[in-house]
């Protein structure tokens, strides 16, 4: 039988979909576009086209499935669009999976602090799309990763556009809030890891790397992994609100956005052995793992910043 992965083309769609294929997995993507499957370097089994906000197309791509692995979810936009993709897109997922008859087991990809605290919106809605996997009878793993990096991430990125482009580094307000970044790839591995007969049960998960860090201990692996010497700036939390509601307006491609800034300052950890205990290896550390950022040119970063891509 056949699984399918939605958000095939994102930044973990492309490393589940390449471990699947490795692991000998017939594979269906659903991508937005024509055209979008060839960042796959290696052709998956079957393509069909469409979103998670078209029942009939999400319907189609559920025929004769075994397996689904839901990985689309949006932090940018507002609150409708994290009801429309985060909660209402996994229900109309959940629905074709069920209708199809086929699917014995339900994987979805959530985030570390999902939780029904209403002002936390992107959160709250990440929160609401498990309740939909949750209820729907199926069998499911739901995996939570903390901050995810690799190349063409959103985190490690914007801290080195900040480090590259600036003379000193703004960090949004204390900076201790502590993270525990995980690689894409191992966030992949432990999603592949839930296909088949890996698992017993229904699970329940938060993931995260060896290391919780401090958002300044971020900054400082990052500047080191540049090459860069900079003093770092402790910016009050509150300053930020109004610019970024502005750059959000104004800016194709914001680097940072209101849910981003919410989420900034929590804390955004899993158990300290959490991939070991429940996948069985230990994920890669953050430091000596982010050499894709030695790539961002001056001119890059300074586009970035600016919210033009």
């Amino acid at each position: 039988m056949t699984v399918l992965v939605t958000g095939a083309t994102g930044l973990v769609g492309r490393q589940v979909v390449q471990r699947l294929l490795d692991t000998d997995h017939e594979v269906r993507v659903m991508v937005r576009r024509p055209g979008s499957e060839s960042v796959f370097p290696t052709p998956p089994t079957d393509v069909c086209y469409g979103d998670v906000g078209n029942p009939d197309a999400i319907a189609e791509a559920c025929r004769d499935i075994s397996e689904v692995i839901h990985l689309v979810a949006v932090i940018r936009g507002g609150p409708r669009q994290f009801d429309a993709i985060n909660r209402q897109g996994a229900a109309n997922v959940v629905a074709a999976a069920k209708a199809a008859g086929s699917v014995r087991r339900f994987i979805h990809l959530s985030a570390v602090g999902a939780a029904n605290v209403p002002r936390l919106r992107y959160l709250h809605s990440k929160w609401l799309g498990e309740q939909e996997v949750v209820n729907s009878g199926l069998p499911y793993a739901i995996i939570r990763p903390s901050l995810i990096f690799g190349p063409h991430d959103e985190f490690t990125t914007a801290v080195a556009a900040l480090i590259r482009s600036l003379p000193v580094t703004p960090v949004i307000g204390s900076g201790n809030n502590r993270l525990q970044p995980i690689h894409v790839d191992d966030v992949a591995r432990c999603v592949v890891a839930s296909v088949g007969g890996n698992l017993r049960g229904n699970l329940a998960v938060d993931i995260g790397g060896p290391d919780q860090l401090s958002y300044n201990e971020i900054v400082r692996i990052v500047a080191d992994t540049l090459g860069c010497r900079r003093l770092r700036l402790n910016v009050p939390v509150w300053t930020f609100g109004l610019p970024v509601a502005l750059m959000e307006l104004l800016t194709p491609h914001p680097p940072i956005n209101r849910a981003m800034l919410q989420l900034i300052t929590l804390r955004n950890v899993a158990q300290p052995h959490s991939v070991e205990d429940a996948f069985g290896f230990r994920p890669r550390p953050i430091a000596g793992n982010i050499d894709h950022v030695k790539a961002m040119t001056f001119g890059q970063a300074l586009r970035f910043n600016l919210g033009l891509g």
